[in-house]
């Protein structure tokens, strides 16, 4: 399925569903909307890795995560003209390694502090700079009406079939056809399969198992593909 954009999009579930209804298409828009946040929760694939940027305040050993942050893949920063890679670890490790929290050293440590927020340990001694690398949803899909219409993105340029199919799974829903939708929901599932088997195989790095993320031996466990 190639040049997909969001009308094209939108005609191919209309059609392949046979559904003109204006209440049908009043709701493609929140297919869409599903089936993009379920391809961000089930592939991992370096097109949806983003970096931030910003700065730590010293004596605090919090950090903001940026607002479309799903999953914290690193957080280093500079210290001295060298990058200092973070380990993560979880807040129980951190209150026991360091546990007056504005005691200030250099951060050796970050947990998942909420939803939105990273913790360090140690507190950082100075403002150092800091680079974050996160899974992020892509911008999302719009329709050519909006204000600042986003007719593309990620998952239409290097998704386009695994996106579509994750539509008709939630089209066949909306019209109350569960048998229908599990046709959809398979060719879905294999198309998922295929993006992760290719996510795999762009994370080795001695063309046999997949790399370590968290540098040293490589110990992860391989998939069925």
């Amino acid at each position: 399925m190639a040049d997909m954009t969001y009308a094209t999009l939108e005609t191919q579930i209309i059609e392949t569903s046979e559904n003109r209804s204006t209440e049908f298409a009043n709701n493609i828009k929140y297919f869409i909307d599903r089936a993009e946040r379920r391809l961000t929760r089930e592939i991992d694939t370096i097109g949806l890795t983003k970096y931030a940027t910003s700065t730590f305040s010293s004596g605090d050993a919090f950090l903001a995560k940026p607002p479309d942050a799903q999953v914290i893949k690193s957080l280093s920063f500079t210290s001295n003209g060298s990058r200092i890679n973070l380990v993560q670890q979880t807040n129980e490790y951190l209150n026991d390694y360091w546990p007056v929290r504005t005691s200030t050293g250099i951060p050796r440590y970050y947990s998942n502090y909420g939803r939105t927020t990273v913790m360090v340990a140690p507190a950082p001694v100075s403002a150092f700079a800091v680079e974050m690398s996160y899974v992020g949803n892509p911008d999302p899909l719009t329709s050519a009406g909006a204000s600042t219409p986003n007719t593309t993105n990620y998952y239409t340029d290097r998704t386009p079939n695994a996106l579509f199919y994750a539509c008709m799974e939630e089209a066949c829903y909306f019209m109350k056809n569960p048998q229908a939708a599990g046709y959809w929901a398979g060719l879905y599932n294999r198309e998922r399969e295929d993006l992760i088997n290719e996510a795999r195989r762009q994370r080795r790095d001695d063309v046999q198992i997949a790399a370590n993320p968290g540098g040293g031996e490589d110990n992860l466990i391989e998939g069925s593909r």
